[in-house]
């Protein structure tokens, strides 16, 4: 294994305890309805397994959510997301949260094909479930914003499905939610020593070489209408936010960047809606996601 995927583990190692006593300080919200570690594909891998929630007593049909989490494409599963996405729900959705297997066992592109079988998944069983599903937007953070990010372009294009090798059912995104994310892989420096070895030791060699950063296969996509969000604590990813944002719009693409500076004198971390979904500065973020999301079933349903 190389050295630098092994110093990443140890870091990891670190983060999920942090982030395990982060958890169990916070509560999860009450009314909504769970239904818990469903496999999308049934191998018996706990890694291949999602959540719906919505809240309890929905009538009628409501607004979809797909969330993939972060999590360096080390580490990490639904349960990281859980509390996050339990937020969203309640705030009138049915949410899917997904897990997918991690590197080094796989490479970022196994877990795009994880993702695609879980959208698969997802478009083939949304009857079962409250759903709009005329209404959907995915979201993700961090590795789960590349993820998400790539998931959208690889459901409108035919050529990056088949150099990626995934398979989707029918599944159309109103809007794209993408909370730090770190689409660009082939960055210099440590940073892009260890991203580049996430598709595998033998990278270079790969179909998928020249579609590692996302301004290499924006131009095959379709994207809809994006919102990002990043802050003044996001060392890890505030400079791809923006990079990102600007090369969105640069191909037309309807984007909004929420860019949040200090809150109270405090500098914002990491994807600090999703590690603190019922803080103040948390809510902030979240509702200016769910207010771009919204507006944009207002103006669908209009026409």
């Amino acid at each position: 294994m190389h050295p630098v995927i092994k110093l990443m583990e140890f870091s990891w190692k670190q983060t999920e305890k942090s982030d395990n006593a982060r958890l169990a300080t916070q509560s999860k919200p009450e009314g909504i309805t769970q239904i818990n570690n469903l496999a999308y594909i049934d191998d018996g891998n706990s890694y291949h397994l999602l959540d719906v929630y919505y809240p309890e007593g929905t009538e009628g049909k409501i607004p979809v959510i797909i969330d993939i989490h972060g999590g360096g494409w080390m580490y990490g599963d639904k349960e990281l997301n859980k509390i996050y996405c339990l937020n969203l729900a309640k705030r009138g959705f049915v949410v899917f949260n997904i897990s997918y297997r991690l590197a080094p066992a796989v490479t970022v592109n196994e877990q795009l094909q994880d993702c695609a079988y879980a959208l698969k998944w997802i478009s083939e069983n949304m009857k079962n479930y409250p759903c709009d599903t005329d209404n959907i937007m995915l979201t993700g953070d961090s590795a789960g914003g590349q993820l998400s990010s790539y998931s959208a372009a690889l459901l409108s294009s035919e050529k990056l499905r088949k150099i990626f090798g995934v398979v989707y059912g029918n599944l159309k995104l109103t809007a794209l939610m993408l909370t730090s994310p770190v689409p660009n892989m082939k960055t210099k420096g440590v940073m892009g020593l260890y991203t580049k070895l996430m598709w595998g030791e033998n990278y270079r060699n790969k179909p998928t070489y020249k579609y590692m950063n996302l301004d290499e296969i924006i131009g095959f996509a379709e994207y809809p209408p994006t919102i990002m969000i990043t802050s003044s604590g996001d060392f890890l990813a505030r400079e791809q936010t923006r990079k990102t944002a600007e090369l969105f719009r640069s191909k037309g693409i309807e984007t909004k960047l929420m860019d949040f500076e200090k809150y109270k004198g405090k500098d914002l971390p990491h994807v600090f809606p999703v590690l603190e979904p019922e803080s103040e500065e948390g809510c902030l973020a979240i509702d200016a996601g769910i207010r771009f999301f919204r507006d944009h079933i207002k103006s669908k349903t209009e026409v």
